[in-house]
């Protein structure tokens, strides 16, 4: 390696960082500050609902290319937390035993297969066809937020009394036709007072910020600033042209829930009783864990559970070879059919070449 060619991106690195000073000076000062509101833990903490998560994964066995067609394996997570303050210390543990639902099924983007099944699978893949490059993940991530949502809405149901935690955002998008289903479980938790939200891992939406993602700016301009527990209104009208692939389901905060939290997180709110600032009090009780502070205990355990699917690839693959090998299918042709967790051929030349050069 030439020494002047190290020389030489020195000092482009040199430019490059008075540039971003400079872009990031002009930024701060077009700053726009949003009402931050503070707010404390509970001062009773016996008094804290128990938290309710779900969380879902999925991982995708086999392919069938020529055909479009994939068979997935989902899983869907379900915790049930309660917190307990024992000689001035918290502990959460499990109200009832953790649950997980496993769904296998098969996407294809052929319409003789999709005339076979439920809408949802028909109007994921409208949606996600458009997508070539990434059309099966974006298929499978779709059915995946349909188990999920389904599950939500059976714990709406049957559950009283408590906070209902969702992965992600209470967005759908409008081809998906989720409208209904949305209302039903916001219904539901109305009528058996459950307090209902989404909460986001990530966000790469830009509501405060054009350059700045949303998640990137708080941490940047808001964290040393608003230190304690803080949540911020986002005045979602202002954006409603941007989002109009899209409907929300409920009101959108980003929320510190924690002195030491890794990150701001956007958390949409369905139901709440009547009091953001003790809802936000409630979430922040169970948002202690050291390892990830400022996340709610239960979504990081639906989260680990969730993942462990991809732990069965091998169990399920067993299974359905011997059930491939019944539909007249060869060993070529079943490992032919292999895939990563993105529905790829798993043996794709890169890899031969790693391979073949250690």
């Amino acid at each position: 390696m030439k020494k002047e060619d190290i020389d030489n991106i020195v000092e482009l690195l040199k430019i490059a960082k008075s540039g971003a000073l400079e872009r990031e000076e002009k930024e701060r000062k077009g700053l726009r500050e949003l009402p931050a509101i503070s707010f404390n833990l509970p001062e009773n903490m016996q008094k804290v609902r128990p938290i309710v998560s779900v969380d879902g994964s999925f991982s995708f066995l086999f392919s069938f290319l020529g055909a479009d067609t994939w068979i997935v394996l989902f899983r869907i997570a379900v915790t049930d937390y309660q917190l307990e303050e024992k000689n001035g210390e918290i502990h959460y543990t499990l109200r009832n035993p953790l649950k997980v639902f496993d769904h296998l099924n098969l996407l294809s983007f052929s319409e003789k297969v999709l005339s076979q099944q439920p809408e949802p699978f028909l109007l994921a893949e409208r949606v996600a066809e458009r997508f070539q490059t990434r059309k099966q993940v974006l298929f499978a991530s779709n059915i995946m937020t349909y188990l999920e949502h389904k599950t939500l809405e059976k714990i709406s149901e049957t559950y009283k009394d408590c906070i209902l935690f969702a992965d992600g955002a209470l967005v759908s998008i409008k081809k998906l036709r989720r409208v209904e289903l949305f209302n039903r479980i916001i219904e539901n938790c109305k009528r058996n007072n459950i307090l209902f939200a989404g909460i986001s891992k990530t966000t790469s939406t830009h509501f405060f910020n054009k350059f700045y993602s949303d998640d990137y700016y708080l941490k940047k301009f808001y964290d040393k600033k608003y230190s304690g527990l803080t949540y911020i209104r986002v005045p979602i009208k202002e954006y409603e042209a941007e989002l109009k692939k899209f409907f929300l389901h409920g009101e959108v905060f980003f929320t510190k829930l924690n002195e030491n939290a890794t990150k701001w997180f956007r958390i949409d709110i369905g139901v709440d009783g009547g009091n953001k600032e003790n809802f936000f009090s409630q979430i922040a009780a169970y948002s202690m864990v050291h390892l990830v502070p400022g996340y709610p205990i239960g979504l990081i355990e639906t989260h680990k559970i969730a993942k462990s699917v991809r732990n069965f690839k091998e169990v399920y693959e067993l299974e359905l070879i011997e059930s491939l090998k019944n539909i007249g299918l060869n060993a070529d042709e079943i490992l032919d059919g292999a895939v990563d967790i993105d529905g790829e051929h798993l043996r794709s030349f890169h890899e031969l070449l790693d391979l073949v050069s250690k």
